[in-house]
């Protein structure tokens, strides 16, 4: 059985595959780094994406994760799918994006709570990415991935996006955000946050630019009282006076940090 092709299968914006049998061929194959494909329109023994993944050798893993990440409109490949295979692409009739984006490292209760606290009719892309304030150690994307897929709950409208893992640079927000802005300029673009990394945004790299191209942030809590929120809105009120800001809630998993998670494996 050839381990280097498949056919693909979109059900809902959700991508199904599954391999292509010995005795079978590709009638118009489509190539991706290490990866053949074609798309089809039976379902027939389709499973989704990350379920397939584990039976693929590692360089076919890697290309086939690679043109996942390519689907969505923030993504650097974008262009190049649209020339090979434009009805992969995401698409979406919304106006508002929502990126909820960190390092993820582990993920724990109080990244879920942030999803759950998030309306549930918002578009949430989560973006797993590296920390450009800390030396991380590079982690494999494929098994990153999956790990984290296995990890979260995913609401109707929730979509993993490895773009940000399969490119190991660093990656400050401004510099993803200004991409989308200039080719989105009529799309509403919002954050997922925790308190604790919204108290620490004055600190991020350009970060006035980053709150000008922002529409919205979403606030979940994190241990903060009244007069803490407070002071941190203000100089954002005051850099940002267009920059709606809305509190999401507590959740009982405040806590919960992965850098404490991560020292104690």
């Amino acid at each position: 059985m050839s381990i280097n092709k498949l056919f693909l299968y979109l059900e809902n914006e959700v991508v199904k595959a599954r391999l292509v049998e010995p005795w079978e061929e590709l009638t118009s194959p489509l190539r991706w780094g290490d990866l053949e494909f074609e798309i089809t329109s039976s379902s027939l023994r389709m499973v989704t994406w990350p379920n397939l993944i584990p039976e693929l050798s590692p360089e076919t893993a890697r290309s086939f994760l690679d043109l996942i990440a390519s689907r969505y409109p923030f993504s650097r490949d974008r262009a190049e799918l649209q020339k090979i295979c434009p009805q992969l692409l995401f698409k979406d009739n919304v106006d508002e994006w929502v990126f909820f984006a960190g390092t993820f490292n582990p993920w724990h209760k109080g990244h879920q709570a942030c999803l759950n606290l998030l309306p549930k009719d918002k578009w949430c892309f989560i973006l797993p990415d590296k920390n450009p304030f800390k030396e991380d150690s590079l982690r494999e994307p494929v098994a990153t991935s999956l790990e984290l897929i296995r990890k979260i709950n995913f609401g109707t409208h929730h979509y993993f996006v490895p773009t940000f893992l399969i490119h190991q640079d660093k990656n400050p927000t401004i510099n993803w955000i200004e991409q989308v802005r200039s080719r989105f300029p009529q799309q509403k673009l919002s954050l997922l946050m925790g308190f604790d990394s919204f108290k620490s945004l004055e600190s991020w790299h350009r970060s006035e630019d980053l709150l000008k191209n922002l529409n919205k942030i979403y606030v979940v809590s994190r241990l903060e009282d009244d007069p803490e929120r407070d002071e941190v809105l203000q100089p954002i009120r005051r850099s940002a006076p267009h920059l709606e800001i809305e509190f999401l809630g507590r959740h009982e998993f405040e806590n919960l940090s992965s850098s404490e998670i991560r020292k104690k494996t």
